[in-house]
């Protein structure tokens, strides 16, 4: 009998035993790999890649970042949605998504985000290659350099060269920093637009004066423009009314704001779009 006895205690250890170690074995393999994290996002401006060593670094506003670029990683350019690595270089502003696996950075996507810059070209030098642009709402200038090969865009979408761009126009500006100079990629010519409260209209004039909380201005209207009222775009001037709170797209050109667009601030849902918008008073 205490042989027996002794017998099935061996035999119950066994059993707990295999069972821990069962449980333990299950636990573990629910577990994540040791080290590795979930996917986070970075974002900071390219300032060293190194393809030879499949390495990126960026550099926020506060601090830098080196990651690591696998072959698995996918790229996404501004001209190239499905690039490769080739397409990094320093001065590209980028989302990094990556993981943290024991402090090492392994990158899984990059995507290059646009820097923006808007305002009306104060002066361009075709021999520096160099365009200063005004930006009224923080009323200070910015000097950028030309890239070679820099996309002009005109009004209308068509390609254009750099001597299309001239003093007074306003121009939407997509561009990177290589070595801390600001310099552009795209530059667009596009309209200004203006938020204010119709003040004084001229039927024979075909003019409208609107202010704002901080300016006035006064706009003559072109053959084409479009007046938004009443739920439809084929509005006439007759259509506006003095205190309307309005939006006017327009452009400069020697000081004579010629506006194209004028519709309210909010405009309703159902607003119907006219090929040919009525001119007339």
């Amino acid at each position: 009998m205490k042989t027996t006895k002794v017998t099935k205690t061996k035999s119950r250890v066994v059993v707990w035993t295999s069972i821990l170690a069962a449980a333990a074995f299950s636990a573990s393999a629910d577990q994540p790999t040791a080290g590795s994290g979930p996917e986070k996002d970075y974002t900071g401006t390219v300032t060293t890649v190194d393809l030879k060593g499949n390495t990126l670094e960026a550099k926020s506003f506060l601090f830098g970042k080196k990651f690591n670029l696998g072959p698995g990683c996918t790229y996404s350019f501004l001209d190239n949605i499905n690039g490769t690595e080739a397409g990094l270089h320093s001065g590209e502003k980028v989302t990094v998504t990556y993981q943290n696996a024991d402090g090492v950075l392994v990158a899984a996507h990059i995507q290059q985000d646009p820097m923006r810059y808007e305002g009306r070209v104060k002066a361009i030098d075709p021999i520096a290659h160099t365009v200063t642009v005004h930006e009224e709402g923080l009323g200070m200038d910015k000097k950028f350099q030309f890239a070679d090969g820099c996309t002009v865009t005109l009004r209308g979408d068509k390609s254009g060269g750099l001597n299309d761009i001239q003093p007074g126009n306003y121009v939407a500006l997509v561009y990177e920093t290589p070595a801390g100079l600001p310099t552009v990629q795209r530059i667009s010519q596009t309209s200004e637009k203006f938020t204010g409260t119709l003040t004084a209209i001229d039927m024979d004039e075909r003019t409208v004066k609107a202010k704002s909380l901080f300016a006035e201005k006064k706009f003559n209207l072109g053959d084409n423009c479009v007046i938004v009222a009443n739920g439809r775009s084929d509005g006439r001037l007759s259509d506006l009314k003095p205190d309307d709170r309005l939006v006017f797209t327009y452009d400069e050109i020697n000081g004579v704001n010629v506006v194209d667009r004028i519709a309210p601030t909010v405009e309703p849902a159902n607003t119907v779009a006219t090929t040919q918008p009525q001119t007339g008073n």
